[in-house]
């Protein structure tokens, strides 16, 4: 079960890496992050709750912003509603490789045409977000185990309730950490 940190006096930390960025997201509904948040919606600052370096959500009124950030950096949004609305945002300007500032540990440099996937510790997130998407299901919903490796590849098992019974589902991720498919 994933515990969850709610920003509060450890703001700074909640949002250490929120990436800059501006969305619109069906309904009218603006978004916008500095490079470290905190995340306004509509104007108006959100809660922010961080789930793990690479997820967090952002609530303000009636409307939960769900941020996750793919291994390159850039940002992934969609967005809950009042009477479950919810949708893919668009990204309409986020920082580029260019403006990031240059990287003096030769460790985190990768040539440019590497993929390199997602952290094994970072997969039952980035599934939550998938299987999202998926099963049209908000992230808080559903519930991944810890990955583990199933052959040459990972695999994050998950569920959700669905009425009077319980939705499984699994995650599958390449050898590199790259997500391939749920199901």
């Amino acid at each position: 079960m994933a515990t969850l940190f709610v920003a509060g006096s450890a703001a700074g930390m909640a949002q250490a890496n929120v990436p800059f960025f501006n969305a619109a997201c069906p309904g009218r509904v603006e978004v916008h992050a500095d490079e470290g948040g905190p995340i306004y919606v509509n104007g108006k600052e959100a809660r922010l709750k961080r789930f793990n370096d690479n997820y967090y959500e952002a609530r303000s009124g009636n409307v939960t912003i769900s941020l996750s950030i793919r291994p390159d950096g850039s940002p992934d949004i969609s967005y809950t509603g009042k009477g479950g609305a919810n949708g893919v945002c668009q990204i309409k300007s986020e920082r580029s490789a260019d403006d990031q500032p240059e990287r003096s540990n030769k460790a985190d440099q990768q040539p440019a045409d590497r993929r390199q996937g997602v952290d094994t510790t970072a997969m039952p997130a980035f599934c939550r977000g998938e299987a999202s998407a998926e099963f049209d299901r908000r992230p808080s919903e559903i519930t991944t185990n810890m990955a583990f490796k199933s052959g040459n590849r990972y695999v994050v098992q998950g569920n959700f309730p669905d009425q009077e019974r319980t939705t499984f589902f699994n995650c599958w991720f390449d050898a590199d950490g790259n997500f391939v498919s749920v199901n």
